[in-house]
C-alpha cells in the first residue's frame, strides 16, 4: 500500500506532525528513515487510526501509574502522595472502570498509553524461557493473559515490562535484534526507574496492567481480551 510521510501521517490521524514522531520515537508506530526522512507503511497508520483514542489530554507517565496502581489494588503503592494527588488517582481508576467494553480500547489508550516506551525485537526462540523467568522482566501482556484467566495462550512470544536502566542489559544477554520488523515476537515496555517502581516487586504484571498492554494490541484477539480482563476490575 506504499509509505506515508511525516505530514501525511499527521494529516491522515489528524494529530501534529510532532505527535506523529513522538509515536515513531517510541515505537508506537513503525518507520523507516531514507535520506534523512521518515517513512510510515500506510497499513500501519491505517491501524493505528481505527484504534487510536479521542482528541484529549494523555496522562503523564507518573500519573498513569498512579491510576494502575489503584486498578491493581497496590494502594501501597500511593502512601508517599499527598490527599489531592491520591484522589485524583482513585478518581481517574474509578472513571476507567465506569466504561462499557466497546468503550474501553479507546478510554484506556488515551488514559494510560505514555505509562511506557514499546519496543519491539526479535529474539531465537531457544532463549524465550529465560527471558520470560528473568528477575528483571515482568512478564505481562500476550505473556501473561492466561495467568489471569484471559482465553488467550500465545507461544513463541514474549511480552513484559524492564526498567529502563536494565534495557541494554536484557538486550544484549538474549541477542535481541531491534532491527525486527515483522518477524518481533518479543515486545518490551521500557519504564523509567522512579515511575512504577511497586510493579517490579513481582514477576507478574497485575490483571490491570495485562489489560492495559492487551487493548494497545493491534490484533482484535488480543484487543477483546484485554476487554474482558479490563471490565472484571
Amino acid at each position: 500500500m506504499g509509505d506515508l510521510s511525516v505530514a501525511e501521517a499527521s494529516r491522515y490521524l489528524n494529530v501534529s506532525p510532532r505527535r506523529v514522531r513522538a509515536l515513531l520515537a517510541n515505537g508506537r508506530l513503525p518507520g523507516r528513515q531514507v535520506a534523512g526522512r521518515w517513512l510510515l507503511p500506510s497499513d500501519a497508520v491505517e491501524r493505528r487510526q481505527q484504534v487510536a483514542p479521542p482528541a484529549g489530554r494523555l496522562l503523564s507517565p507518573a500519573s498513569a501509574w498512579r491510576v494502575l496502581a489503584v486498578l491493581a489494588h497496590a494502594d501501597y503503592a500511593l502512601e508517599c502522595l499527598s490527599p489531592p494527588l491520591r484522589s485524583r488517582a482513585r478518581a481517574r481508576a474509578a472513571a476507567l472502570r465506569l466504561h462499557q467494553p466497546a468503550e474501553i480500547p479507546k478510554q484506556w489508550r488515551l488514559a494510560l498509553q505514555d505509562r511506557a516506551q514499546v519496543r519491539e525485537f526479535y529474539a531465537h526462540s531457544s532463549v524465550l524461557r529465560d527471558l520470560l523467568d528473568d528477575p528483571m522482566f515482568v512478564r505481562s501482556g500476550i505473556s501473561a493473559a492466561h495467568d489471569h484467566g484471559a482465553d488467550l495462550m500465545v507461544l513463541g512470544g514474549a511480552e513484559g515490562y524492564v526498567r529502563s536502566a536494565d534495557l541494554a542489559h536484557v538486550q544484549d544477554r538474549y541477542a535481541l535484534n531491534p532491527e525486527a520488523g515483522p518477524h518481533a515476537n518479543v515486545r518490551l515496555h521500557v519504564v523509567e526507574e522512579d515511575e512504577a517502581c511497586w510493579l517490579f516487586d513481582q514477576h507478574l504484571a497485575p490483571a490491570a496492567v495485562v489489560a492495559a498492554d492487551l487493548v494497545e494490541r493491534d490484533t482484535p484477539r488480543d484487543r477483546t481480551a484485554g476487554v474482558k480482563l479490563a471490565s472484571r476490575l
